[in-house]
């Protein structure tokens, strides 16, 4: 508060930041996305929102977002396995999820489709093929409705998405496979109103490590492609654009989320009324998903934080559909069995929708400054993306040269950076990882299967996932859990910062931290540490204390036997006194900022951890 009572801004606002920083600048206070965008710390001003982000279906309001629930067949599953599914199916219906999200096994062509479905009413509740490119599978649901004599309810989705699937797989598909068929069924009325015959997966962009305005651009781009096929094969750009809805990521980074699904409105309604196409037409139906690259197998409980925020963030952006994907979703079940999982994914949507009447205002985020001004800079960044798809010869040509390939991987370095600096940490795996958690068993591709010519599944937990695996397979062949000793120098007020970073960074690669508190003196240290018996130390204190007694106690370790020693310091800690504790044996410095998985990862070779 200003000293007159009243809410500080603009220029009062800065002097009262300036006073509480202490001499540093504002400018620490910048951020920036991942598509370089810059996030000011204050806002005072922003543009209007587009129409088309207000553009929302008036009966949300009333009902809510449709609580989706996935499920997937795998592949070559047996009579026992499409039994399981059907009561699965059934438990998530019955336990508040309003419609369901089929992954169907390759090459399935829809069969047991009849089974699964059995026990639900297809007229009232959507069924949405998970996308793929099986004309087949499409076929197969559309008979199925008809069997039953009554069209799909609004909502459902046939799933066609060939372009997305030629991505992820990198197999070639025509974009234009299913667009008589869907055109010709359209043009017969056997649809239904709301119902979709293709479905733009930009969740699997996302996985692939593209930015946001990346995944905005590309799917855009494809359903551009679906739009020019469907009008090609006779449809109306009105018709055309209802056959096409979207599939799009909602993340822990709630604004950016937000943000995102509003961007992505905006850049539809664009090319929907370039096209000829009506206002009305040009709304987009959106089905956010949570994305599986958010999901870690160690300490998966966090995973419910992360659902729970994404969730949020798709329902203020005003979502269609949300899927919130189980918490154990890249490990096995954390229960008996998956029940568990799911019962938490559909419950996380009804405390949102129930309890907290999240739908119940069209648009929340409409107006904030922040929201409207990074609305309109992805939507413009998302454009641009799509512009050089366009000139460049379309998203098949992108796919086809390799493009969105080499795009992807070129973020996804970008962001394995922060990752493994622990820049962007990850609560459970880089940071406060629970070391004595047992891991859950591994899953499969957790229903996205990428062949190695396409776009892969990059989970941000992997880095540091890899080496807690690495210190697993050494405790099960020892029988002992992999330790470093740690020397604390002085008292408690002198080391405990220090040596609880330490003992932080060395669980994130699942060694365990042994060591005296309290160090009196260097022979002290050596004799704790030789009778250890271990081979690797990291020392902590204070500066002073290194000053002190830094020298002598990393000479003393080096001639007990330490074949590896650290020190924890902080990247302010003077050049001068580092270099007198390398040139005393200690080999690395560890700080704030530093590659923490590469650092791991050298400790990892030393301690014969593989």
């Amino acid at each position: 508060m200003t000293p007159g009572g009243g809410q500080p801004v603009g220029d009062d606002w800065t002097a009262l930041v300036e006073r509480t920083l202490r001499g540093r600048g504002i400018d620490e206070l910048l951020g920036s996305t991942r598509d370089g965008i810059e996030i000011q710390p204050l806002y005072t001003d922003g543009p209007p929102p587009p129409a088309a982000v207000r553009d929302a279906d008036p009966a949300r309001a009333e009902r809510g977002w449709d609580v989706r629930a996935w499920h997937r067949l795998a592949d070559g599953a047996d009579g026992e396995a499409v039994d399981g599914l059907r009561r699965s199916i059934d438990d998530d219906l019955v336990g508040g999820a309003t419609s369901i999200e089929l992954a169907l096994g390759d090459g399935s062509g829809g069969s047991g489709l009849d089974a699964m479905l059995a026990g639900v009413d297809v007229g009232q509740t959507p069924v949405a093929l998970a996308p793929h490119a099986d004309v087949a599978a499409a076929e197969a649901l559309g008979a199925l409705a008809a069997r039953r004599g009554s069209p799909l309810a609004a909502g459902s989705t046939f799933g066609l998405d060939p372009i997305g699937e030629w991505a992820r797989r990198g197999g070639r598909a025509e974009c234009d496979s299913g667009a008589p068929w869907a055109a010709r069924t359209a043009a017969s009325g056997s649809l239904g109103g709301g119902v979709m015959a293709f479905c733009v997966d930009a969740v699997r962009y996302a996985d692939a490590g593209a930015t946001e305005a990346q995944a905005l651009g590309w799917a855009t781009a494809t359903g551009v492609a679906y739009l020019r096929a469907l009008v090609e094969a006779g449809a109306s750009v009105d018709a055309a654009a209802g056959l096409v809805g979207f599939r799009l990521a909602a993340t822990a980074d709630q604004f950016v989320t937000i943000a995102g699904l509003r961007a992505a409105r905006v850049m539809w309604e664009r090319v929907v009324t370039a096209s000829g196409g009506s206002a009305h037409a040009a709304r987009q139906y959106q089905h956010a998903v949570t994305a599986t690259h958010l999901y870690s197998r160690r300490d998966p409980w966090v995973n419910l934080l992360r659902g729970a925020s994404a969730a949020l963030a798709a329902g203020v952006a005003g979502a269609d559909a949300v899927t919130v994907l189980p918490f154990d979703h890249a490990s096995g079940p954390a229960g008996a069995d998956e029940a568990l999982g799911r019962r938490l994914a559909r419950n996380t949507q009804l405390l949102l929708l129930e309890e907290s009447h999240l739908a119940r205002a069209a648009d929340p985020a409409g107006g904030s400054f922040y929201v409207e001004s990074l609305t309109e800079e992805l939507a413009s960044e998302g454009w641009r993306v799509l512009q050089d798809v366009e000139a460049s010869g379309g998203i098949e040509a992108a796919i086809d040269r390799g493009a969105l390939t080499a795009a992807c991987e070129e973020s996804w370095r970008s962001r394995l950076g922060a990752l493994r600096t622990r820049r962007e940490p990850l609560t459970g795996v880089s940071e406060f990882p629970l070391l004595d958690e047992p891991a859950l068993p591994v899953a499969d591709d957790s229903g996205a299967g990428p062949g190695t010519a396409g776009l892969p599944i990059r989970r941000l937990a992997e880095p540091f996932e890899g080496l807690r695996d690495a210190a697993d397979r050494h405790r099960a062949l020892t029988g002992d859990q992999p330790a470093v000793w740690v020397a604390a120098l002085g008292s408690a007020s002198d080391h405990s910062v220090r040596s609880a970073w330490a003992q932080n960074l060395l669980a994130a690669g699942g060694i365990e931290a042994r060591g005296a508190a309290g160090v009196d003196s260097p022979v002290a240290a050596a004799a704790d540490f030789a009778a250890s018996g271990l081979t690797a130390a990291v020392i902590t204190g204070t500066d002073d204390m290194y000053r002190l007694r830094g020298p002598a106690t990393a000479s003393a370790l080096s001639e007990a036997g330490a074949a590896f020693l650290a020190l924890v310091c902080d990247p302010g800690t003077p050049a001068e006194l580092v270099s007198a504790l390398r040139s005393a044996g200690v080999d690395e410095i560890w700080h704030d900022g530093i590659d923490a998985a590469a650092a791991l990862e050298r400790l990892h070779h030393t301690v014969q951890i593989t």
